[in-house]
């Protein structure tokens, strides 16, 4: 036989056997459900992700599982680590869990950093605070040696706290979008949502995107950080938002958080952004004067 038909038949054989093992790698069945972990903090829709996914098939861990608090089981890391074992997705007080270690442990799941207008956010948040302390009794506004009898450790809605929280969220925030912008690997693992924020296509589709089944799958070359960097044409999911956790806010925590950003120049664009960097670099600027 001439060499040059032992050539093509040697090359068909090679193509064949790349596209069996091609089909062979398609064939076999993902892992049921990938982890995934919401590293935002809380008031960030947690409890609406936490019913949405239970729908999807997930166990989640909203907050504390079994007496354990899921983002600081991930600091200790080897101790205490069954809980990460026994749920798929993991929300609330995402902001303190250890991400870093996490992508290295389980590297297949998937992260979101759940967001929310920074008014809205801080609103709802000192108002939990305020609940708090006018259940133990205190003054509704103050910080925590104001109220030391309240059961919650989360009492501290006084104009430090406000800005301490978008001063340390802003660095979470750029901290987390760095991280994961750092490799082709780790951004194909990472969106970024506002569940408040929206549409329930918009965030179907950054979370089919997101826990799809391969990785390899719909590949991005940017970080996915709004519903148009998806490499995907539409949502696969139609789950509508639970209206859940909905508490009407008083008046007055709407007033003293609004007074605190307007004294510290934080523009009404800040306000409205769910990226906090623009209102932490004012409130940084309004401190040096």
């Amino acid at each position: 036989m001439p060499a040059e038909s032992l050539a093509l038949r040697a090359a068909a054989r090679e193509s064949a056997a790349r596209a069996l093992t091609l089909l062979l790698v398609l064939a076999v069945p993902a892992e049921a459900l990938d982890k995934l972990f919401f590293v935002g903090p809380m008031k960030t829709g947690t409890t609406t992700l936490s019913q949405m996914l239970k729908k999807k098939g997930y166990s989640t861990c909203h907050g504390e599982c079994n007496g354990l608090n899921w983002a600081t089981v991930t600091r200790s890391h080897a101790n205490q680590r069954s809980i990460l074992s026994q749920h798929d997705a993991f929300m609330d007080h995402g902001d303190h869990a250890d991400y870093v270690w996490l992508a290295s442990q389980y590297p297949t799941s998937r992260f979101i950093l759940n967001t929310r207008r920074l008014k809205t956010w801080l609103v709802s948040r000192a108002d939990h605070a305020r609940r708090s302390r006018v259940a133990a009794g205190c003054t509704p506004y103050g910080d925590e040696k104001s109220c030391p009898s309240a059961r919650s450790n989360f009492v501290d809605n006084s104009d430090e706290a406000i800005l301490r929280w978008v001063t340390e969220q802003a660095h979470h925030q750029d901290k987390v979008s760095r991280f994961f912008a750092s490799s082709h690997a780790l951004r194909q693992r990472f969106v970024v949502i506002d569940v408040e924020g929206q549409s329930s296509a918009s965030l179907n589709l950054l979370l089919d995107w997101v826990s799809r089944p391969r990785l390899a799958s719909l590949p991005t070359t940017v970080p996915v950080l709004r519903p148009r960097d998806v490499p995907m044409a539409s949502a696969r999911s139609h789950a509508v938002p639970p209206d859940a956790n909905s508490n009407t806010h008083a008046s007055r925590t709407r007033e003293r958080v609004e007074d605190v950003l307007h004294r510290h120049n934080c523009t009404a664009e800040d306000w409205n952004s769910n990226w906090y960097r623009a209102c932490a670099k004012a409130i940084a600027r309004s401190r040096k004067k």
